[in-house]
């Protein structure tokens, strides 16, 4: 290996234990469940680590592992211009609960979900009494340990993630000769063999062919048997008492996986032998292993036949256990240490266990715990997203069960959208990579469902998605499932990229093409309301609120709902800015302009509220954990300060909203009280996420959503869209820059004002931010300009702009109503002071 790459990696090594001292959440006792064990993952395998000394746990993921087939993509889905003007003419006619039912037949049925891949139990043959026990993820370096004494013999467990090497390593140590005496097997919730094999552990499996969430009596409730043939025969009997269809049960569908373990003995001392189907290793007191998990997914649109590719043993081999870790270190550290954050906190709270700061926090601010629960999340995008492999779903990469809360969904109405929030303002652009990827495929799979269900040009896709890219609605259980502006919605992170990029290529070969499909359907879906005199979505939702007509029944269905009329004016306006930036389609942008200026304007509701329908109707829930209509707000640049009616109206929304909701919930309002500059409520919000979820004093908990021991968001159940808002929303609050300027310290809230530094957090313009202050007012900032973009910079107090290099003053701030602005033109590479 290079020596300086190797002099490089062992200087990051030791300023990562010097200076990332804070970033380690860490136990007195091991997990008891999913909950609490501790995620590691490379992208692509994931594990959730018990921490045990008796019977450490890995649960096992692979991001690839579904059940189902494209084979089985339920398709016969359509919106008859008959039925459509059905559904229209009952809405013109205020008879919304009856337009709500006349779309059933526009529902298909239940994507297949995320699958476990198995355990990897490894259990001490040694009794006694544990002691001095501790588990921990330092997620400065990504490193799960466990610690504990037996015997007067202290063990050492080592668990790593490694991308560069696409293998899990796992490494136990004793400070006694020979004082390991472990077993070592898999398992799964699916049919497995295992073996051994060329001196491996190795285990094949095979997943469901079809797994159904809904149950029966759900299905035929419905009237809907005839969409599942998988479990209904031809006169609407039962196949089978169960769900879970394996083998023979589904043709044999279904796709295959396997796992193999490497041993490892360091200074090739010890032993091991089969027993069973477990590998017993003794005589050691140092081993470790080298663990890579494969599926046979062969793409979105295929079936997943291909051979199973377990390479990734034989080439980590190659490397030291020091080596192996130093590779990982390093490529995880490039990503990770982009962006330091400090807000200091006691020594007293930082001596506690996280659990225990958890459960404190309520009564007093611990701003370290923040700053680490946002770090937390970056980890987690590291983790659990990395180029090549598949976008996070609604559990992120790990998922412990069959039949999974929402199928492990790619949940595209808010969740999906959510979890990579972060990934440019947190200065981790290449982990949206595989999102984008999803919305290449679902854009392949949204092109045929256009034309088969709507008869329409362009590509759409609706509620919700998985692995097979499925792109038609979910079924009737939910009304939610009929929302088509997911690929309205996804137009907005591929416009990002390049805000924050300057990724010229990126916007023509890959952005521009996706966004014109999504706009050429919507275009084509707008229709021209007479009464209102303007263009509508003829049939639309609020996600996934309802509300009361003025007949008193609850509906969901009516024309332009807020958000429905948000997303298109965002994806027109962006495509077409596009379009003439690139020299392209001058006549199809000119058709997305004029329709923009016909389009239903936002508007204020009785309460002073913005409107979550173009009536102002009663809200079914006045509390729904969904706030759909603040769309404009955040993730949106449509409601600013410059719009100041339509800013005190999103105000008076969220208000009215309430405070206390689900974990991904909260993590919304957290992006939008800081876009409202106020980091008090968006604190508030704060406070409640760190909810203790299923531990500690139950005195100390509340209701409704917050955090589980592990620091995953609770929905409750587990959701890590959460983390991500939250992550996303704690940079809002220091730095924003969407609205033609970049606004240091926006919604810096009381708790943190005594003193912090926050850098590397990105801006739009491809600008690089960091930032010091003290009792609430900025002591220095720094901006690198990577792209040589002009720079216009907004503060709440005076400042001044000195070139980097020179100390040379070059702009001094003005006052502009109650803020300070300058605006400076900027060379690539380009550092500039602001004090």
């Amino acid at each position: 290996m290079n020596k300086v790459f190797i002099i490089t990696v062992l200087a990051i090594v030791m300023s990562c234990r010097q200076e990332h001292e804070t970033m380690i959440i860490w136990y007195d006792s091991a997990a008891a469940n999913r909950d609490e064990a501790l995620p590691i993952g490379n992208g692509r395998s994931g594990a959730l680590v018990y921490g045990s000394a008796d019977h450490e746990l890995l649960h096992l993921n692979e991001n690839t592992l579904y059940s189902g087939d494209p084979s089985i993509v339920y398709k016969d889905v359509k919106v008859t211009k008959e039925s459509l003007d059905a559904v229209r003419a009952l809405i013109k006619k205020g008879d919304y609960a009856a337009a709500t039912e006349a779309t059933k037949p526009w529902y298909g049925r239940l994507h297949q979900p995320y699958q476990p891949f198995g355990n990897l139990h490894i259990r001490d043959k040694r009794e006694g009494e544990i002691t001095a026990y501790r588990r921990e993820l330092n997620i400065s370096n990504a490193t799960v340990q466990t610690v504990y004494a037996r015997n007067g013999i202290t063990y050492r467990r080592e668990v790593f993630a490694s991308h560069p090497d696409n293998v899990i390593i796992i490494r136990i140590t004793s400070d006694r000769k020979n004082g390991i005496d472990i077993t070592v097997g898999f398992d799964s919730p699916h049919p497995h063999t295992v073996i051994s094999k060329d001196g491996n552990l190795v285990m094949h499996g095979k997943a469901p062919g079809y797994v159904e969430r809904r149950t029966f009596e759900q299905i035929e409730e419905k009237n809907d048997k005839h969409k599942y043939p998988e479990l209904y025969d031809a006169k609407g009997q039962r196949r089978f008492d169960h769900r879970i269809l394996y083998g023979d049960e589904i043709n044999n569908l279904g796709m295959a996986f396997e796992s193999q373990l490497h041993t490892v003995f360091e200074s090739n001392k010890g032993e091991s032998e089969m027993i069973g189907d477990s590998l017993h290793i003794f005589n050691t007191d140092d081993v470790y292993f080298i663990l890579a998990l494969s599926t046979g997914y062969n793409g979105y649109d295929k079936t997943p036949d291909a051979p199973i590719d377990m390479s990734a043993i034989n080439n980590a081999i190659r490397y030291s256990y020091n080596n192996l870790k130093m590779r990982h270190e390093y490529d995880y550290r490039t990503l990770f240490d982009r962006v330091k954050l400090n807000l200091p906190s006691t020594p007293e709270q930082h001596a506690l266990p996280t659990d225990r700061r958890i459960e404190n926090f309520a009564e007093k601010s611990d701003p370290e715990l923040a700053a680490l629960l946002f770090q937390f999340g970056r980890y987690l995008m590291i983790s659990g997203s990395r180029q090549g492999g598949q976008p996070l779903n609604l559990q992120g990469i790990w998922n412990t069960e069959v039949i999974p809360p929402w199928n492990s969904a790619y949940t595209q109405n808010i969740n999906a959208q959510m979890n990579y929030w972060p990934s440019e303002p947190t200065n981790l652009t290449e982990c949206h990579e595989p999102l984008f990827r999803l919305i290449r495929e679902l854009t392949a799979s949204g092109r045929e469902t256009s034309r088969s269900m709507y008869n329409l040009n362009g590509a759409v896709a609706h509620h919700n998605t998985s692995i097979w890219r499925e792109s038609v609605p979910n079924d009737y259980v939910s009304t939610a499932s009929f929302w088509n502006m997911a690929l309205g919605w996804y137009g907005r992170h591929l416009w990002e990229h390049y805000l924050f990029t300057d990724d010229e290529q990126f916007l023509r070969n890959e952005a521009y093409p996706l966004m014109k499909e999504a706009a050429t359907f919507l275009n084509e879906w707008l229709v021209y309301d007479d009464d209102e005199q303007c263009y509508v979505t003829p049939a639309g939702l609020s996600p996934e609120n309802a509300f009361i007509a003025e007949n008193g029944k609850r509906a969901a269905i009516s024309a332009a709902p807020t958000m429905d009329i948000a997303i298109i004016k965002e994806l027109f306006t962006n495509t077409a800015d596009i379009a003439a930036m690139i020299g392209t389609d001058a006549q199809f942008a000119a058709e997305l302009r004029d329709k923009l200026k016909q389009l239903p304007p936002y508007r204020i509701g009785s309460r002073g509220e913005l409107q979550e329908w173009l009536h102002d109707f009663k809200e079914a829930d006045p509390h729904h954990r969904h706030i759909s209509h603040l769309y404009g707000l955040y993730p949106g640049n449509q409601i600013t300060p410059e719009t100041p009616e339509l800013y005190h109206a999103a105000a008076t929304s969220l208000n009215l909203r309430g405070d206390e909701a689900t974990g991904w919930s909260m993590g919304w309002k957290i992006n939008c009280w800081a876009r409202l500059h106020d980091g008090n409520h968006a604190y508030k919000i704060i406070r409640n996420l760190f909810n203790p979820v299923g531990f500690g004093d139950k005195s100390k908990r509340r209701n409704g959503g917050g955090l589980y021991r592990n620091m995953f968001d609770a929905h409750p159940p587990f959701q890590i869209d959460g983390n991500f808002g939250y992550t996303a929303g704690v940079a809002e609050m220091l730095l924003q820059s969407h609205a033609g300027y970049i606004e240091l310290l926006p919604a810096l809230p009381n708790e943190w004002q005594q003193q912090g530094n926050v850098s590397g957090l990105k801006a739009r313009g491809n600008f690089e931010v960091s930032l010091e202050w003290s009792n609430g007012a900025i002591k220095q900032a720094q901006i690198i300009s990577h792209g040589g973009n002009p720079c216009r910079i907004r503060a709440a107090t005076p400042f001044k702009v000195m070139a980097g290099s020179t100390s040379t003053q070059i702009a001094r701030s003005a006052p502009v109503n109650n803020y300070h602005e300058a605006s400076f033109d900027t060379v690539k590479g380009g550092v500039f002071i602001i004090r």
